[in-house]
């Protein structure tokens, strides 16, 4: 009988144990899923949220009017060279946020997000716009969306190219999936996106090759995954900073022909690490660290 007894206690004890878990586990997935449906400083549309209200409900759709309210910097503006100004050419300085991009697209067509426009009344920006723009929609909406800067392989062949993408939560699936408006790509494979921590620790292992990340004659491929690091973390703590924007660590390794601290490498590992999962406890983690070390804080601009 007391043998009974005793089972019966531990029987008890490690099932509401184990409900308990459940419990604490499930507020821990609902407390960021609902920190990525709130909007930042960068993804508020602020008075323009009206323009939201009647847009398709359908990814492919939503990411085929985003893509038609820009024209690309590098990849698309050769085509229309003669219907924007020069001093058009590059505009990321003046639009640096989902607000100020909604109030530049309502100056030259007042129907705000048409399919319509006209090449001369896009803003010729590039993907971290076109990111921020699909992320602020979605939390408009209530569904969870990040912003996450790392590489891609499939704008450049046989090249991990710099680019800017969101991971939208697909809630029939219980998953992240990624999502690159500005080349209406829809939950296509992770073997695709290089995510900045995973890049980072591959390098570190050397199991690639930095020369192959990056943008080709503009900067480094290992200033390129170190400051790939710097700002997905800043954009999964919920500030998407645009990409003209930096961190001293990065400064450092500009002055220093590619080369990092022994402190600047552990704090990178440390941070990779943790960015593996996105958990409540890890966002926590990586807050912390963010906040207690200002050589990875994006505190520094590009002119």
């Amino acid at each position: 009988m007391k043998n009974t007894v005793t089972f019966l206690m531990i029987f008890i004890l490690t099932v509401t144990g184990c409900y308990a878990q459940k419990n604490t586990d499930e507020q821990d997935d609902n407390s960021v899923l609902n920190f990525y449906q709130q909007y930042s400083a960068f993804t508020d549309p602020g008075e323009y949220a009206y323009l939201y209200a009647y847009l398709p409900d359908s990814l492919p759709e939503l990411c085929s009017l985003i893509k038609s309210q820009f024209i690309h910097p590098y990849g698309e503006l050769n085509e229309y060279r003669e219907q924007i100004p020069k001093e058009r050419w590059n505009e990321m300085f003046r639009y640096p946020c989902v607000k100020s991009i909604l109030e530049g697209l309502v100056s030259y067509d007042s129907s705000g997000l048409t399919r319509k426009r006209k090449p001369e009344d896009r803003l010729v920006l590039g993907c971290q716009q076109n990111a921020i723009l699909l992320a602020s929609i979605l939390k408009y909406r209530g569904i969870p969306a990040r912003v996450r800067c790392g590489h891609v392989t499939y704008l450049i062949p046989d090249f991990h190219t710099s680019h800017t993408i969101c991971e939208v939560w697909n809630e029939d699936e219980n998953r992240w999936m990624l999502v690159d408006p500005s080349t209406d790509k829809i939950d296509f494979s992770h073997e695709k996106f290089d995510f900045s921590y995973d890049a980072w620790l591959q390098m570190q292992n050397g199991e690639i090759d930095p020369n192959q990340y990056g943008i080709p004659r503009r900067y480094s491929g290992f200033v390129s995954i170190v400051g790939k690091v710097n700002t997905d973390l800043a954009s999964v703590l919920g500030t998407e900073y645009p990409i003209n924007q930096y961190a001293p660590m990065l400064e450092y390794a500009f002055e220093n022909d590619d080369q990092l601290t022994a402190e600047h490498i552990e704090t990178l590992n440390n941070i990779s690490e943790l960015m593996k999962s996105l958990d409540a406890d890890n966002i926590s983690k990586l807050r912390e660290i963010y906040s207690s070390t200002p050589e990875i804080q994006i505190t520094k601009s590009f002119e």
